[in-house]
């Protein structure tokens, strides 16, 4: 056996002997002269073909194979074409050959197809997709550091010229940056039975198994934080951030996938841009801005022109993007927190607010924009019905935000700066513009006697606009009364309370945006973006540290615009004793009245009429049997929690009154 030479320090030519002892292990080459090694034990290389430059370091110790089990570094029938391998590597069975290639410590590949570049490659950098359009209108350049608020600004504010030429040019210097001849396989990277990896860059811990094709793309991947990449995927001119997990016949193009990104079931995607923790199975996704959290699960569902965030798609939810007229130009907007029912279908243009259901099928352009969590029905023949404040302290949206949290797939570095809060001045601002908007209409139609009014393209039941409002009202009150609460829990006396009220009055804004998962004052963003026009912000570290700086500073931002619109809502002159006690009394009454709403709305879950699929050989025992799998409404975890926290915050609002 040849026992490597250990005093190796450089890298060096290969002796005669070595030569003859590698042909003997049944080694081929057409210029020996052209290999270096470093510390290489020569009796691990067997049956490999050896064609251009190549440098081997250090293949002389174990790599870990599966779970506890570890192999002999070495490499073994394959053919290596001008590549560099830096470390101890298990190379097996390559059934084509790896060309221009360098391979760090620990990677494995094993009975992978062709691993190769081709010319220079960017690895998916600078790549231009089409979200939310079709075509060009609304492209925006994928990188590896893109994260969902760049993406809105280069897709959402196209007037600003300047400012979108000067993100494209750094994201054009970073693609230069990036471009190599060589392709990297990095540390501890997996790729097993892979069909084919061209012009692709592989990143440590990464998993590629079972793998149909991996194409000018890069697998951004951490070891706290590994990426999948399994059974017949194909993933061309793209960029996939760590975390993520794609499989089952998925294919990928030109597509940004961001971090905990959850695909497979044959779901497909082009020119699109998916961010923190979306899932899609089995549906297509085309021309589509997925911000943080939006989900499709079913067959059938085509979602295609549009912008969506932290939403979810029923079965066979599907848009039309254009009449077959100049073309597909027309494109949606779902603010974040929507829902579509089975078979929902949108013509676009069209604006749906923020956590907002759409049911049924709607022919007309509409724009709910102003009225938050609300529904959006289909009534009679192809009208649109619009229920405002329908969704309002229903069980599902309690659980919203706290889901949300909990299925954060993310670890360490988050590139997507999420606020996650369902109530905030974002979507409580254009609560307080649907109070007006339905006295207005109110007043407006008094002497109408239809049962249901025209408003834009929808019809408003007339009856019910005392209710929706008032529904309105009472949220908008519970957001403000609970920051309120929140501000000066830990007070100890009057002086402490007023003092914990205390807010930076010259920042104090009325509007409010939703920029790709973080809420932020609208001048702010306006701000940033004119920093980036007079060439204040040159690169791209510099523009993400200003979108930090929004996440850092929205608490302080939201609490001005709290305190500011509950003094002006409520009339409040001074903080003192009085007001503070008037406030706290009426945050009690506030949280009995939605907790009864609430548990009206849980307590459907539990009708007699959702229990006809128990009990089904007995139907005298039904009630007993549903009992049984689902327990009662009063024991139900989620309601027990709900009550518990409301116990609690009253809890908390006497020991304040108590200390005035």
């Amino acid at each position: 056996m040849y026992i490597f030479k250990k005093q190796d320090k450089d890298y060096r030519n290969l002796t005669s002997e070595e030569i003859n002892f590698l042909k003997s292990q049944g080694c081929s080459s057409q210029s020996w002269e052209k290999i270096l090694i470093k510390n290489v034990d020569l009796s691990r290389i067997k049956d490999v073909q050896f064609h251009g430059k190549i440098k081997i370091n250090a293949l002389n110790g174990m790599v870990k194979y599966h779970n506890q089990v570890k192999l002999l570094a070495s490499i073994n029938r394959a053919t290596l074409i001008d590549v560099f391998i830096n470390g101890n590597v298990y190379i097996n069975n390559i059934g084509r050959f790896i060309a221009n290639y360098k391979i760090e410590n620990g990677a494995i590949i094993e009975n992978a197809g062709s691993i190769y570049m081709e010319g220079k490659s960017s690895f998916g950098n600078a790549v231009e997709t089409s979200p939310i359009m079709e075509g060009d209108g609304r492209s925006v350049k994928i990188f590896n550091r893109l994260n969902s608020h760049i993406a809105y600004l280069i897709a959402i504010y196209r007037h600003k010229k300047i400012m979108r030429e000067k993100i494209n040019s750094m994201i054009d210097e970073y693609a230069k940056q990036k471009t190599r001849r060589f392709g990297k396989i990095k540390k501890h990277a997996k790729i097993i039975n892979a069909r084919l990896i061209k012009n692709s860059l592989i990143d440590p811990y990464a998993t590629i198994e079972n793998t149909d094709e991996i194409n000018n793309t890069t697998i951004i991947s951490t070891k706290e934080c590994p990426s999948y990449i399994g059974t017949s995927v194909i993933l061309k001119d793209s960029i996939v951030l760590k975390g993520a997990h794609i499989v089952d016949g998925t294919v990928i193009k030109k597509a940004f996938i961001g971090e905990g990104v959850k695909l497979g079931r044959q779901f497909s995607c082009e020119d699109s841009l998916l961010f923190a923790n979306c899932e899609g199975e089995h549906g297509e996704m085309f021309s589509i801005f997925a911000g943080p959290y939006t989900v499709t699960h079913h067959k059938a569902t085509l979602l295609i022109a549009s912008h969506f965030s932290f939403f979810n798609a029923g079965s066979g939810t599907n848009q039309s993007n254009h009449m077959y007229k100049l073309g597909p130009y027309h494109h949606g907007f779902m603010e974040r927190g929507c829902k579509t029912g089975s078979n929902s279908y949108i013509l676009w243009p069209s604006h749906i607010g923020a956590f907002s259901t759409v049911i049924g099928a709607h022919y007309d352009n509409v724009d709910t924009s102003d009225f938050p969590f609300s529904y959006i029905t289909e009534h009679g023949y192809h009208q649109t019905r619009l229920i405002p404040a329908l969704n309002l302290f229903g069980v599902g949206l309690s659980r919203d935000e706290n889901k949300w949290r909990d299925r954060d797939r993310r670890v360490g570095d988050k590139k997507d700066l999420i606020i996650f809060d369902v109530f905030s001045p974002y979507t409580v601002s254009k609560m307080l513009r649907s109070e007006t908007i339905l006295e207005n209409i109110k007043k407006e139609n008094i002497d109408n006697n239809k049962d249901f009014l025209k408003y834009q393209k929808m019809i408003i039941k007339k009856s019910s606009l005392n209710k929706y409002s008032k529904r309105y009202s009472i949220a908008i009150d519970l957001y403000l009364h609970n920051k309120i609460l929140s501000y000066i829990s830990n007070s100890k006396n009057i002086d402490e309370i007023i003092s914990a009220l205390k807010y930076n009055e010259d920042n104090i804004f009325e509007n409010w945006a939703d920029i790709g998962g973080l809420i932020c004052a609208k001048e702010r963003i306006d701000n940033v973006i004119k920093d980036l026009e007079d060439n204040k912000i040159n690169d791209i570290k510099t523009l993400i540290g200003e979108f930090e700086k929004l996440y850092n500073i929205y608490s302080e931002d939201e609490k001005s615009w709290v305190i500011n619109t509950a003094k002006s809502k409520y009339n409040i002159k001074e903080i003192n004793k009085e007001t503070i006690n008037k406030l706290l009394t009426r945050h009690i009454s506030l949280l009995e009245e939605t907790y009864k709403i609430f548990y009206k709305d849980v307590q459907k879950e539990y009708d007699i009429s959702k229990m006809v699929s128990a009990g089904i050989d007995d139907k005298s025992v039904m009630e007993k049997d549903f009992e049984a799998v689902r327990g009662t409404v009063n024991d139900n975890a989620f309601v027990v929690k709900y009550k518990k926290d409301m116990e609690n915050k009253i809890n908390d609002i006497n020991n304040i009154i108590n200390i005035l």
